[in-house]
C-alpha cells in the first residue's frame, strides 16, 4: 500500500515535471527544416564556435560555401546565436543553404519574446547575391511553418526599418501586419489564424 501511494505520488510529479518542462523542449529545433530550395540547419555550439574563427572554418564545419559579404554581416550573429533550455543548447538562428548549390544564401533568427513563451521574435539576412530571387520570403515562411506547428508560437513579431523598403515587401508576402511604428522601427506581427496563403 505504501508503495503504491509513493508510486502514485511520484508519478503526479513527472506528470507536472514533464508539464512545465515539455513546452520549453518543444522550443528547440533540433533537426534541419526544407523548403523548395533550401536546407535550413539550426546553429549547433560547434557552428558557433566556427563563426567565431571565420569564414572558412564556418564553411568547413557546416559543409557548405560562405559568401563573403554574408559572413561579413552576420558570422558575429552566428556565433551568439546558442541559449540554454535547462543544461541543453538551444538555437535561436538557422542558416539557410541552398540545397542544390551547397551555398550559404543567408539566416533566419528566432527568439522566445521576453514578453511570452508562445510569442517569437523573427528576422533575417540574405546574401546580396541572392537578394531578389524569393530566399528571404521562402526561409522565414520555414522557420514560421515549425514555429506555429511544432515550436507553440502563438503570434510571431518582427522588426524592421521604415525605410527598408524591401524587407517590408517580404513581411507583407508573409501574412505580417503592421502592429506599430514607434520612430524609424516598424514592428509587424503574425498570428497563425490570420495568415493568408503565401502570395507570390
Amino acid at each position: 500500500m505504501r508503495n503504491e501511494a509513493y508510486t502514485a505520488g511520484f508519478s503526479l510529479l513527472m506528470l507536472s515535471w514533464q508539464a512545465k518542462v515539455f513546452p520549453l523542449l518543444m522550443n528547440v529545433l533540433d533537426h534541419p527544416l526544407y523548403t523548395a530550395r533550401l536546407r535550413l540547419e539550426p546553429v549547433t555550439p560547434e557552428m558557433a564556435d566556427a563563426a567565431r574563427s571565420g569564414q572558412n572554418a564556418f564553411a568547413n564545419v557546416i559543409g557548405a560555401d560562405a559568401p563573403a559579404d554574408w559572413c561579413a554581416a552576420s558570422l558575429g550573429l552566428v556565433a551568439r546565436s546558442i541559449s540554454m533550455v535547462g543544461s541543453a543548447p538551444a538555437p535561436t538562428r538557422a542558416i539557410a543553404i541552398h540545397r542544390q548549390e551547397g551555398m550559404v544564401i543567408g539566416d533566419v533568427r528566432f527568439e522566445p519574446s521576453t514578453r511570452s513563451q508562445s510569442e517569437f521574435e523573427i528576422g533575417y539576412g540574405v546574401a546580396k547575391s541572392r537578394r531578389r530571387q524569393g530566399y528571404a520570403t521562402e526561409a522565414v515562411n520555414g522557420v514560421i511553418d515549425w514555429l506555429f506547428e511544432d515550436a507553440g508560437a502563438e503570434t510571431i513579431l518582427a522588426g524592421c526599418d521604415s525605410s527598408n523598403i524591401a524587407s517590408i515587401r517580404t513581411l507583407r508576402r508573409l501574412g505580417f501586419w503592421l502592429d506599430s511604428n514607434p520612430g524609424q522601427t516598424f514592428w509587424w506581427v503574425l498570428a497563425p489564424d490570420l495568415r493568408p496563403a503565401l502570395r507570390a
